[in-house]
Parts: C-alpha cells; structure tokens; sequence
C-alpha cells in the first residue's frame, strides 16, 4: 500500500478570470487567455420561455420543462434508447447512485473501489453513503484505472467491496463489458461516473453509455462542455432503476407524500432545465468545436504527453497535456511563465485524491507510481466554446518557450 502524503500543488490562476498582466478580452496576442470561459445558454435570450415558466407557477418537482429535456437528451443523445432523469448536480446524482446500489448489501461490503486519478467528488459520494473509497492506480496511456492495480486491490479486499465505481477521465470511455465480468466476479455493484463524458462517443460512434442498464452519472455544471448552471442527467436502459432513482431524489416519495425509500432532496429547478434544454439544441457543434481544438493541441505539441483516448470522438473540458519527464520538476515554473505571458492553465488532478489530507485519512490505496507522474507533469491547458486555433497556437507557442 502506497505511503500516505499530502501534499498539495499550489493554484496558479483564478478559473474563470479575465483580468491578465497583459490586458482584457479575447482579441489581439496581448490578451488574457482564460483557462475556462463558461458558456451555458443566455438566460437574456430564453424571456419568453422564462415568463412560461412563471405563469405555469411550476418551478421544481420534475415539472414540464425538466420532463422534456429528459426526454430529448434520451433521443439526441442515446437515440431513444433508454430512459433518463436529472438531477440537482452530479455529486448528488452519484451519491444516490451508490445509495441504491447499496442497498441489501451486507455491512462487511464496506469500500467502492475507484481510481486515485480522479475528481474529489467521487471520493466524498462513497463516504456519505458510509463507504470507504478503495483507490487504485491508474494506466499511463488511457489514465483510467489500472486492471492490475484493481486485481491487486480486489485479492485484498474483493468480498468487502460493494461498488466498483468506473471513471471515465477527462471524459475517456471506459470497457463497461470489463467491468461487468469484474462486478459480477466479486459480487459488486457497478456505477459509473461519467461527469466530463457527454459528447463523448465509443469507437462504434454512439453516445459513451447507450444501451447500458448499470446507471451513469453525467455532469451538466457550468464548467463542463454541456455547460448549465448546475446539474446532472443519470441515464440506464432500466426503466424501473431511473423511476427509483427519481422518487430517492424526491424524499423517497413512491407515493405522494409517503417515503418508501431512502431519499434527499436532489431535484433540478424548471429554469436549469430550460438552460439545458436550450444547450442541447447547440451541443453537437460545441462538440466538433472542441473536439478540433484539441487535436490542435496535439498536433503543435508533439512532445508532450497525451491521453490515449477511447473514443472516436470527444468534447474535452481543457487540453491535458503532460510536459516531458525531464521537466516535472519545473512544471509550476512553466505554468507561472505562461501566466506571465496572459496564458491561465490548471492542473488537474493534481493532487490526485490519495495526496489531499482528507482522504488520506480515510481511504485505502494500492502503491500509484502512476497516478503520481501524471499529477506531477500535468498541464490542463485553456479550452472553452469559442477558443479559436489562432488561441490555441499562442499557448502552444507560449507553453514550448516556457519549457525550454
């Protein structure tokens, strides 16, 4: 088991600010170029559907417009196939995930086994359901959870793990039939977290996740491609799991009023539902916008690391890129630089959650050599709705100057 250490890379730049050393806005070399520049829809152009929903006097409690975007996004997204129901945001919509996929457990299955390599959401979904986060290295190239890192933790641990949690990293696609014959193996449940992956496709060039009945959580927080307010969409090809699903998020209500169930409060409000719905109508070339970006990156920089994705296509939140081994330890010397040169940058996940104090404390981990060098090389470089590739040749630029 790997030594517990905590710590922490220190924050370079604001995520969202457009202030810069070097000027304001988007136009000329000498402006800022944020890390992230959020765009969910313009509530300025929604009035009309905005004064709907105040004269419906419906607000929340899976109202008109949350119930049509849940079934739009089910015949855009996952054509047709399956069902879906929202959620207030993903960590919520995982947690409840975990509750349902718990219960009947014995208590000796006490740990969801997930990867180190991850967001600290996922971590804290396992332990407010009385779960202990199991934590495995990652592989180097897909940097998704490693099988012999999960073999190894499995031999240790297989019958006390309730739920073998997938992370599909920087929205990378993962094997679900793997994962199927490992929970079915040892018993456990599987749940997948999916927050960065809508829009990105398996190499068969459907929606990551059609077809499937295990539940999987996907992220709609204004960070994200499929940028709202806040929220999440939980999709299965099991119509009676989401229906269960949606009465935990509404107090456990199968009845009016009547909790049956576990439940919490965990319902979208009619003016994000609106938001989404009006960002679903715009998300494929959002996608295709994105999706170039990134292979600009990766064609300028040749000499950094990069992803291998399992997908035929993708909608990345920011361009994760890895300086070579011989420059790690100058990696937030490079990004200062970049700073200094109106270029923001973040490095996600660094620390990865074996290395952040809280989870130190509470959680078990396999030795994660690799979850270590990637955290430590990363480079999450800036990616938004309206990067354009002149942009992205200037931090390319910036980023090879800044590592020399």
């Amino acid at each position: 088991m790997t030594e517990l250490d905590s710590t922490q890379a220190e924050p370079v730049a604001p995520t969202y600010t457009t202030e810069s050393p070097r000027g304001r806005g988007e136009g000329g070399s000498d402006d800022i170029i944020p890390f992230q520049r959020p765009a969910p829809a313009r509530l300025t152009d929604l009035t009309d559907e905005l004064a709907a929903i105040e004269a419906s006097r419906i607000f929340s409690n899976f109202g008109p417009v949350n119930t049509r975007f849940e079934r739009e996004i089910t015949a855009e997204m996952f054509g047709g196939a399956g069902h879906c129901t929202t959620m207030c945001n993903a960590t919520i919509g995982l947690l409840l995930v975990l509750r349902q996929a718990i219960e009947g457990m014995p208590a000796a299955r006490r740990y969801a086994l997930m990867p180190s390599f991850t967001f600290a959401a996922t971590a804290h979904a396992a332990l407010a359901v009385g779960l202990t986060p199991l934590l495995s290295d990652i592989d180097p190239e897909t940097w998704l959870a490693c099988p012999d890192s999960e073999a190894r933790l499995l031999q240790r641990f297989g019958e006390q793990v309730a739920v073998i949690v997938g992370c599909t990293t920087f929205g990378n696609p993962i094997d679900l039939a793997r994962y199927r014959t490992l929970a079915a193996t040892h018993g456990a449940a599987l749940v997948v977290d999916a927050a960065a992956a809508l829009g990105s496709t398996d190499l068969d060039g459907r929606q990551f996740g059609c077809g499937a009945r295990e539940p999987i959580v996907f992220s709609l927080h204004v960070t994200k491609p499929f940028a709202t307010l806040e929220g999440s969409v939980i999709y299965a090809d099991d119509p009676e799991r989401i229906a269960e699903l949606r009465a935990m998020a509404n107090f456990g209500f199968e009845a009016p009023r009547s909790a049956s169930i576990a439940g919490l409060n965990a319902k979208l409000s009619e003016v994000n539902a609106l938001m989404a719905l009006a960002k679903l109508r715009g998300f494929a070339a959002v996608v295709e916008h994105r999706y170039a970006r990134e292979l600009e990156y990766r064609a300028l920089l040749p000499d950094f690391g990069w992803q291998r994705m399992r997908s035929l296509r993708n909608a990345p939140t920011f361009g994760a890129a890895l300086v070579p081994p011989s420059k790690a330890h100058a990696r937030d010397d490079i990004r200062q630089a970049m700073l200094r040169e109106g270029v923001q940058t973040g490095a996600y996940f660094d620390p990865h959650l074996i290395r952040q104090p809280y989870f130190a404390q509470r959680c078990e981990a396999d030795d994660l050599p690799v979850c270590d060098d990637v955290a430590r090389r990363m480079i999450s470089l800036p990616m938004f709705d309206t990067l354009s590739a002149v942009q992205v040749e200037r931090v390319a630029n910036v980023l090879r100057a800044a590592a020399r």
